[in-house]
């Protein structure tokens, strides 16, 4: 069984949370850049400043999926306001993780 882990993070956060996935056994995984709509935007010389964000999506075995997100949440501070968020789902079929299957 696989699991999906969604980290959400302040722009030129996900190269750290891809790392601390890869310290505990994941392979990689892929950003999206984003921006953030649920707080209001701050104001800079008279110019509105959206918060830009990263959208994190890694894939993991059922082993490894806890320890990874416990590990993200912990180091990145997602307890505090606005540092992010993180939230896990099932995934019912996986394909095209070839490097990542074991080997028979």
């Amino acid at each position: 069984m696989w699991y999906l882990i969604y980290a959400v993070v302040p722009s030129g956060d996900a190269g750290e949370v891809i790392r601390l996935a890869e310290q505990e056994g994941s392979q990689g995984g892929t950003v999206i850049h984003g921006k953030g709509i649920g707080r209001k935007p701050k104001r800079f010389l008279n110019f509105e400043v959206e918060p830009m964000r990263e959208i994190i999506w890694i894939i993991v075995e059922k082993d490894k999926y806890k320890k990874i997100s416990q590990i993200i949440f912990q180091d990145m501070d997602l307890d505090k306001e606005g540092n992010g968020i993180l939230f896990v789902e099932p995934l019912s079929e996986v394909h095209g993780l070839v490097n990542q299957l074991p080997s028979e």
